[in-house]
C-alpha cells in the first residue's frame, strides 16, 4: 500500500523536562502532535490546558519589521536568491544566536524609522495640500483683514464663483459699478476673485455677490500666499531631505535583517511548540504528549528521544485502532518515479488512512496524456533543459523540488510524442509514426482507446476496492460495467476488425447480461423493490455518461493538433517577413511567439490531463477525504536546521 502505516506515540515526562521533550519532537520533525485523551495513558492525569502561544505577537512583530525592511534593502541577487544554498545550523546553534533583547531593539529601531517616514509623509501631504491652495492664490496682493488706515472705508472680498460656459456670473460681477474686481486665477470649475467696495455699499454689493453664487474664502494664513508658498516649498524640501536620509539609514540595516531571520526561525519554533503543547496534558509535576508517527520510523524516533532524555521519559508506541482511522493523518509512500505525481492526487484530495492511494495508477495516464497534448520534440527539450538546470543548480525546498521533478519526468513524454508525431517547434521531422493532421482518424482512435483503457482500469479499481466490504456493490458498480463496455466494443469492433458478424451478437448479449445484472442487484439490495427497480434503471441511464467520458478523450488529439498548428502558423508568419527583417527582428519575434505557445501548451496539457484524471478516472472509484500528515516542524526558511 502506498499509504504509510502510522502508529500512535505517547510520552510522559516530569514537568521540568517538558520543553526538552517538545524541542526534541520538533527537531525530529516526524511526529504530529494530536489532542490527547487521558484515558489512553498509562498514568492518570488531571488536565490543565495551556494558554495560547505567548510568542505569536513577537513573531508577527518580527515579520512585519522584515516586510518593512524588504522595501528598502537592496534586492538579493539572482545567485543569492536561487543558487546559494541555505546555511546549515543545529537547533542548539540557532538558540545561541537568538538574542531576544537585541531583536527587540532592532524591531524598536525599525518602527521608529517607519514612524519617522510616516510622519514625514503626513506632513508632506499637508504641505502639498496647502501649496496647491496657495499656488492658486499666489497673485493675491492684499488680505481680507487688515488695519491699514488708508483702507478704513473700503471692504475687501476674497472668494470664488462657479465657472460657466457663457461667463454669466463673472460678467455680472465685473459689470457691477460698485465693485472693483481683480481676477486671481481661473480653472475649469471656478474663478478666484478679490474685490473691493465702499463700506457704504456693502449691503447692495452683498446682494449682487449672493445672486451670482459668490463663495467667500476663509483665509487662515497671516501672510500673503506668495510668501507662504515659498516658505512651504522650503519646508517640504527639508522634509524630503530628511526622508532620503532616513531611507539611506534603513537601507544599511542588512545585518539587522539577518538577525531578524534568526529571530523568525526561533520564534516560529516557539510558537509551533506552544501550539502543540495546547494539545497535550500537564499537572504540576507531569507532562504528557501524544502524536502520530510513521510506523517504520517509530523505533528511530524513540531511540533519539531516549538519547536526549534517558530514563526521564516514559514512551511507548501503539498500533492505530480501527476506530481511529478517521483522525489518522496520511503520508504517501511511493517509488521515485511515482512520488512527483502525488501532487496530482493531493490536488484532488488525499485518500483516507484506510483508503486507496491512486498515485501509482494515475501516473502512466497523466504522463502519456501530458506528452500527447504537447507532442513536440522542441517543447519537450525546452522543458527538459529548464527543469534539469533547476534541479541541478537552483536552491529549491522539498516541495518545489518535487514539483520540478514532476515536470522533468513529463518532459520525456513530450519528447517521445514529438518523435511519434514528427514535430519540432511546429516543423515536420523527416520521420514520424503518426501525423496529427493527416492521420486524424488514427490519432482520434488512439485517443479514444487510451480513454477506454483508463475508464476500464478505473472500474477494475472500483471492483477491487468494494469487493472486501460489499461484493454486490463491487459487481454492480464495477465488474458489470466492465462487461458492458467490453460487450459494446466487441459488438462494434468485432465485425469491423475480424469480419465475424456473430461477434456483434456476442457483444450485445454481454452488454445485455451486464445491464440485467446491474438492474437485478439494485432490486436485491433495496427493501422496496419498486424503488430498487427505479434505482437500477437510473444506474443504467449512466451509460450516457460513459459515452460523454469517452468523447472527452478526443481532447488528446485536439490539443496536440492545435499546439503544433499554432507553432507552424508562427513559423509561417515570420517566414513571410522580408529577409532583412526575418534575420533581425524576426529572430526575436519567433523566439517570443514560440515561448508563448510553449507556455500555452504547457498550461493546457497540465489542466486537461488533470481534468481527465479527476473526472473520467477518479470519478469511477476514488473519493479522497484524507488529511495530510503534518508533523511538528521548524520553519527552515532562512536556515537549514540539522
Amino acid at each position: 500500500m502506498a499509504i504509510a502505516k502510522m502508529a500512535k506515540l505517547s510520552a510522559i515526562v516530569e514537568e521540568s523536562n517538558r520543553n526538552l521533550l517538545m524541542k526534541e519532537l520538533q527537531v525530529l520533525q516526524r511526529v504530529e502532535v494530536k489532542p490527547i485523551d487521558p484515558t489512553d495513558l498509562a498514568v492518570e492525569l488531571n488536565a490543565e490546558k495551556k494558554t495560547s502561544s505567548q510568542f505569536e505577537d513577537q513573531l508577527e512583530d518580527v515579520r512585519s519589521a522584515m516586510r518593512f525592511l524588504d522595501s528598502y534593502l537592496p534586492a538579493a541577487s539572482f545567485k543569492e536568491k536561487y543558487l546559494t544554498p541555505l546555511s546549515d545550523m543545529s537547533y542548539a546553534q540557532l538558540e545561541n544566536q537568538y538574542q531576544a533583547e537585541e531583536v527587540n531593539q532592532i524591531t524598536a529601531k525599525v518602527w521608529e524609522q517607519k514612524q519617522t517616514l510616516e510622519k514625514i509623509d503626513s506632513e508632506l501631504q499637508s504641505l502639498n495640500n496647502e501649496a496647491d491652495f496657495l499656488n492658486k492664490w499666489r497673485n493675491l496682493k492684499a488680505l481680507p483683514e487688515y488695519n491699514d488706515e488708508a483702507y478704513k472705508h473700503t471692504k475687501l472680498y476674497l472668494g470664488t464663483i462657479p465657472q460657466t460656459s457663457d461667463n454669466e456670473f463673472i460678467n455680472a460681477i465685473k459689470n457691477e459699478p460698485k465693485l472693483l474686481v481683480e481676477e486671481i486665477y481661473q480653472n475649469k470649475d471656478e474663478i478666484g476673485l478679490v474685490m473691493a467696495a465702499d463700506l457704504d455699499d456693502a449691503y447692495e454689493v452683498n446682494q449682487v455677490l449672493a445672486h451670482n453664487r459668490f463663495q467667500a474664502l476663509e483665509y487662515k494664513f497671516t501672510d500673503l500666499p506668495a510668501n507662504m508658498l515659498q516658505e512651504r516649498h522650503a519646508k517640504a524640501e527639508s522634509l524630503r531631505n530628511k526622508a532620503t536620509q532616513t531611507r539611506k539609514e534603513i537601507s544599511t540595516m542588512k545585518a539587522e535583517y539577518e538577525e531578524l531571520k534568526i529571530a523568525e526561525e526561533m520564534l516560529y519554533a516557539k510558537v509551533e511548540r506552544e501550539k502543540a503543547q495546547d494539545l497535550a496534558l500537564s499537572t504540576e509535576r507531569l507532562f504528557a504528549v501524544e502524536g502520530w508517527v510513521v510506523a517504520d520510523e517509530a523505533s528511530a524516533v524513540i531511540n533519539k528521544i531516549e538519547q536526549t532524555l534517558g530514563s526521564n521519559v516514559y514512551i511507548e508506541v501503539s498500533d492505530v485502532e480501527e476506530s481511529e482511522y478517521e483522525e489518522v493523518p496520511v503520508e504517501l509512500k511511493n517509488n521515485r518515479f511515482v512520488e512527483p505525481f502525488e501532487t496530482v492526487t493531493s490536488m484532488y484530495g488525499l485518500p483516507k488512512y484506510n483508503g486507496f492511494d491512486p498515485s501509482a495508477s494515475l501516473t502512466p495516464y497523466y504522463w502519456i496524456f501530458f506528452g500527447m497534448m504537447i507532442a513536440d520534440l522542441g517543447y519537450g527539450m525546452l522543458l527538459w533543459v529548464g527543469t534539469f538546470i533547476a534541479l541541478k543548480a537552483f536552491n529549491l525546498d522539498a516541495g518545489m523540488r518535487k514539483n520540478v521533478r514532476f515536470f522533468h519526468y513529463l518532459s520525456y513524454s513530450a519528447m517521445l510524442w514529438g518523435l511519434i508525431y514528427g514535430s519540432l517547434f511546429g516543423e515536420s521531422l523527416p520521420f514520424r509514426l503518426l501525423s496529427p493532421t493527416e492521420d486524424v482518424i488514427e490519432v482520434l482512435a488512439l485517443s479514444i482507446a487510451l480513454g477506454l483503457i483508463q475508464i476500464i482500469h478505473g472500474l477494475v479499481l472500483n471492483t477491487m476496492i468494494n469487493w472486501k466490504n460489499d461484493r454486490l456493490e463491487a459487481v454492480k458498480g464495477g465488474a458489470a460495467w466492465i462487461v458492458m463496455l467490453i460487450g459494446f466494443l466487441v459488438a462494434v469492433l468485432g465485425p469491423m476488425l475480424f469480419n465475424i458478424q456473430s461477434l456483434q451478437q456476442v457483444g450485445l448479449w454481454m452488454s445485455a447480461i451486464a445491464a440485467l445484472t446491474i438492474l437485478g442487484i439494485a432490486i436485491i439490495k433495496s427493501k422496496n423493490k419498486a424503488a430498487g427497480l427505479a434505482a437500477g434503471l437510473y444506474d443504467l441511464y449512466g451509460v450516457s455518461g460513459y459515452l460523454g467520458d469517452i468523447v472527452s478523450y478526443s481532447r488528446l488529439m485536439a490539443l496536440g493538433i492545435s499546439g503544433g498548428s499554432i507553432a507552424l502558423a508562427f513559423n509561417i508568419l515570420v517566414a513571410y517577413l522580408p529577409p532583412v527583417a526575418r534575420f533581425s527582428i524576426g529572430i526575436f519575434l519567433i523566439i517570443a511567439l514560440q515561448l508563448f505557445n510553449f507556455g500555452l501548451s504547457m498550461l493546457s496539457a497540465y489542466v486537461h490531463s488533470a481534468r481527465l484524471i479527476f473526472v473520467e478516472f477518479f470519478g469511477k472509484f476514488y473519493e479522497g477525504g484524507g488529511r495530510a500528515f503534518a508533523p511538528l516542524k521548524l520553519l527552515g526558511k532562512h536556515i537549514n536546521i540539522k
